[in-house]
């Protein structure tokens, strides 16, 4: 016989949950016999342990005889086919949307628990420290103070990345160069300075170029000449050029 406190449910429809998981009853397929008869075992327990029963199991009771009687009466012959709908329908319907409300709670007690688990920190009063000029008010900047914050900005962004150094044997010298400038200037008497120092050399032939320009222009070998401010400048053949 099956006994259980009336305390353990939380009304009828919980019972009923709790017997159809028990006895691994189909929920869509409900045996209305077996599940009345248990369902009353577990109201007469209560009268015998003189416990008062609450009136809404005994509702629940005369609901599950009412559709056991339905179930048991012979159905009547029709000349027209109908659906007839399934006394249980009802219950079945009341009891899925039990059993989601339960599960839901659950989910949200579940969530309860390990939210107590957190304790948060209230916000502290730093009021105290804050500065009292008008945020809102423009700040006293100029454009130099611009241009350091810009080259400040370009100096961290500069050490940040990597530094690829590649070091080179010294291959080419000023005499090299001095050459170069001397068969340029043997075709044609003067021609454009930066023919001599090409976007595309590196960094040693361009210093050792440079160096050898201005050793000649030293020695008047080379004039340098700009018609005007920004404009082209040009090499020429000074007084002391020898041809080679």
């Amino acid at each position: 016989m099956y006994e259980v406190k009336l305390d353990a449910f939380e009304g009828p429809l919980d019972l009923l949950l709790h017997l159809i998981q028990k006895y691994e009853i189909d929920i869509y397929d409900i045996p209305m016999k077996e599940l009345t008869e248990q369902y009353l075992s577990y109201i007469h327990q209560m009268k015998i342990l003189e416990i008062n029963v609450a009136s809404e199991y005994l509702v629940m009771a005369s609901e599950l005889l009412m559709i056991k009687s339905k179930l048991l009466l012979p159905t009547q012959p029709s000349d027209i086919d109908e659906f007839e709908d399934d006394p249980r329908d009802d219950l079945v319907k009341q009891l899925i949307e039990y059993q989601n409300y339960k599960e839901y709670a659950e989910l949200l007690n579940l969530k309860k628990n390990d939210r107590e688990q957190i304790f948060i920190k209230k916000p502290a009063d730093l009021s105290k420290f804050e500065e009292m000029h008008d945020k809102r008010a423009p700040l006293d900047l100029d454009m130099t103070d611009l241009i350091i914050a810009y080259q400040r900005t370009k100096r961290r962004q500069r050490f940040n990345q990597p530094q690829h150094v590649t070091v080179n044997e010294d291959s080419y010298t000023i005499e090299m160069a001095t050459t170069t400038i001397h068969k340029q200037l043997s075709q044609r008497k003067s021609y454009n300075f930066f023919e001599t120092l090409p976007p595309n050399l590196t960094t040693n032939v361009l210093v050792t170029m440079f160096l050898a320009i201005l050793e000649m222009m030293r020695l008047r070998q080379i004039d340098v000449f700009q018609q005007y401010q920004f404009g082209e400048i040009t090499i020429n053949r000074g007084v002391n050029y020898v041809s080679e």
